[in-house]
């Protein structure tokens, strides 16, 4: 199938479009910044420009949409870039595949939008509360596709991702922050008390699952992530120092203190249930494989 990827540059981007490739689909990347891969068509890029999204979903079967604007710090500073890309820029590519008749659309949206959860593991029928700018605009971009789809026939795949990590991932995330850290005997801080629970997900699974929705789950929002090892974020810190042998120390910041102006969820972890009926979708990445991944990326480079 000829599939475009918007924001297929980014972490769970390239691992998607890496899958695809080698199930030999003829693959588009539509991003800001340049695909690493020679053997996919590229088209420079932001969502926000409506005209040119319009220009380069033409020909397309199906199209996977990850661009956004990301980061904890990034998105509260900058809330009103925030809205106009995830929100707007959503709207600007479903109008494009209204346009070109794209058969299906399969959406990244976050296991942000559901807010601090009411109950643990988090369903897919529980209320979305999102409390932060990301979350917000995440969920409003959800309606969107649903009306798309019950207006002009455009079948869609709703992901609600859970925690995604890398080795390809920016060192100012949490995991791999961690990790580069501990590498150099540096403190690392937890902000809060470091009780905040979470399930990390290796992104090699999540575009797994991209790929499994490709002929499956039209019509459905559905968590991904790794359920199978939750963590709080001391205990995280504390596992990577352990398999790194390193001689970091903990040091404990107030939230008040730190850059993360937003309410912190303190349980994050997801019910994956519908993904494995739906898509027999299965996490494979245990958190100390994954770890032992972004510890040898980081000290090769």
């Amino acid at each position: 199938m000829k599939i475009l990827v918007t924001g297929g540059s980014g972490l769970i981007g390239s691992a998607i479009v890496r899958r695809l490739l080698d199930l030999e689909h003829e693959v588009s990347v539509f991003d800001i910044k340049k695909s690493k891969y020679q053997d996919c068509n590229f088209f420079e890029g932001n969502i926000t420009d409506s005209e040119r999204i319009k220009d380069v979903v033409r020909d397309h079967e199906i199209v996977i949409h990850l661009a956004a604007t990301l980061g904890v710090i990034n998105t509260e500073t900058n809330p009103v870039k925030t809205l106009d890309t995830n929100m707007g820029g959503t709207r600007n590519v479903l109008e494009a595949c209204k346009i070109h008749g794209v058969k299906k659309i399969i959406f990244s949206s976050s296991s942000e939008v559901y807010g601090e959860p009411t109950k643990i593991p988090i369903n897919e029928l529980d209320k979305p509360i999102p409390i932060t700018t990301y979350g917000i605009a995440k969920f409003a971009a959800e309606e969107y596709i649903k009306a798309y789809s019950r207006n002009f026939n455009l079948d869609y795949t709703i992901f609600r991702l859970f925690n995604v990590y890398g080795d390809e991932q920016a060192v100012d995330w949490v995991l791999p922050e961690f990790v580069n850290k501990a590498i150099q005997n540096q403190d690392i801080i937890i902000h809060g008390d470091g009780s905040q629970t979470r399930c990390f997900c290796h992104v090699s699974d999540v575009a797994n699952a991209f790929t499994l929705a490709l002929e499956k789950a039209e019509g459905e929002i559905i968590n991904v992530g790794n359920n199978s090892e939750p963590i709080s974020i001391k205990d995280l810190a504390l596992k990577i120092i352990k398999l790194t042998n390193s001689k970091s120390e903990l040091k404990f910041q107030s939230f008040e203190e730190s850059k993360r102006n937003r309410n912190e969820i303190m349980k994050r972890m997801p019910d994956i249930k519908k993904a494995q009926m739906k898509l027999d979708y299965k996490p494979t990445i245990s958190l100390e494989d994954g770890i032992m991944k972004v510890v040898n990326k980081i000290n090769s480079t």
